[in-house]
């Protein structure tokens, strides 16, 4: 027993004199859930925006139409004329719903006879879709419920007019992009990309870090330039990411068969500038870390909670401010949408060109940290090799 206490207390003091372990420990999991606790801080999916088409203007068509501003899940953005209008509005993004009032809604409501809304939903994240079919539901059984009410009100009837005055707005829904709710379609597109950002940063943080373990990196930048060094380092590393890329979206696509609509040259064009963000951020994590261990560790950081952040499934619009800040800078957030904009609702190179726009900044940014980062070791390996030679050259008394 006296050699567990012994290796216990030896455990613990080499844990609390290590501060990577510490952090590890104590800290990041304080971090994590914190953030986490404030990203559904808001409980729920909120201020979906809606696109309306009114072919009827009357007081219900206004009336549902104030309906849906009003309460918190929806927040109306645009009216047009038409369910085309509306269509394309949703297709590109500025809207996650279509809420559709046909002509005569309200002659058909208050005569007793059978009328339908129609609400068209962007299926492609089901955080979304599944929260917009509930609430749209309740808002327009609601709305019909007042309208027999005040219809009976006014005749003073009740019985079986009531239900069929009840029953006089019926809700429809189209659901696009993922029409049978599969969280196969869902989910694993996003798992895949999260899975070879985290390899990747893990492989691609070490690259520099392990020569500092070896003792081989200031020969290593004295041998070499910049350049020379982000080619010769990074290439295996984005040859190995490539290869990932295509294997990880092949089985995705044709042994779980998870059905696609888009040109998958588009998907492979995107991971590669992915790729390169992800080498060029883990390149510079390499640079300003000291060892192996604590290039791990900022690579963990920042990859761990990049799905969760990502607005793959909790969108950005519903985080609060400060927490979707983060997520958009994450190279994962960039890639993950033009992954659904490509592969899930069958959009070509004008949906994703900001994506590919931002993922080149990110790579950008990176290799010029990285290279700061370079020249600033570079200048005190220069000044201690310089203070080496002039000791030795002062000949001893």
């Amino acid at each position: 027993m006296s050699k567990i206490n012994e290796l216990f207390f030896r455990e613990w003091q080499s844990i609390f004199k290590n501060p990577s372990m510490i952090s590890v420990l104590l800290v990041v999991p304080i971090l994590y859930f914190t953030l986490f606790g404030n990203l559904y801080s808001e409980k729920k999916v909120m201020e979906i925006p809606v696109v309306v088409v009114d072919s009827d203007h009357s007081e219900i068509s206004r009336e549902l139409i104030r309906a849906f501003d009003v309460d918190a899940t929806f927040a109306v953005s645009a009216i047009v004329p038409s369910e085309d209008e509306a269509m394309k509005t949703i297709d590109k993004g500025a809207a996650y719903v279509g809420l559709i009032i046909p002509a005569g809604l309200a002659e058909k409501a208050k005569s007793g006879k059978e009328a339908e809304v129609l609400t068209i939903i962007d299926g492609s994240n089901m955080m979304i879709s599944n929260t917009a079919v509930r609430a749209a539901n309740t808002l327009i059984k609601s709305i019909s419920a007042g309208v027999t009410l005040k219809k009976l009100e006014a005749k003073g009837e009740w019985g079986e007019d009531g239900k069929n005055f009840f029953t006089g707005i019926d809700y429809r829904y189209r659901v696009l992009y993922n029409p049978t709710f599969s969280y196969l379609s869902f989910m694993v597109f996003g798992l895949g990309g999260t899975v070879l950002q985290q390899v990747l940063f893990l492989g691609v943080s070490l690259a520099v870090a392990r020569e500092k373990d070896l003792g081989t990196w200031q020969q290593t930048v004295r041998s070499y330039r910049f350049f020379q060094l982000v080619l010769g380092k990074l290439t295996p590393y984005f040859i190995l990411s490539t290869f990932n890329l295509i294997v990880t979206f092949t089985m995705v696509l044709k042994w779980f068969e998870v059905p696609y609509y888009g040109n998958p040259a588009y998907l492979i064009l995107a991971g590669t500038l992915f790729n390169i963000a992800v080498l060029s951020i883990g390149f510079a994590i390499s640079y300003v870390t000291k060892d192996q261990l604590q290039a791990t560790q900022l690579a963990m950081l920042i990859a761990v909670p990049s799905f969760m952040l990502s607005g793959f499934t909790w969108p950005l619009m519903s985080m609060p401010a400060v927490i979707a800040g983060i997520g958009k800078s994450l190279p994962l957030t960039y890639f993950l949408h033009a992954v659904r904009e490509v592969l899930t609702k069958g959009h070509g190179m004008e949906a994703i060109r900001t994506d590919l726009a931002v993922l080149m900044l990110m790579a950008v940014i990176g290799l010029f940290l990285a290279y700061l980062a370079y020249l600033l070791q570079s200048r005190k390996i220069a000044a201690k090799a310089g203070a080496e030679e002039t000791s030795v050259a002062v000949p001893q008394a």
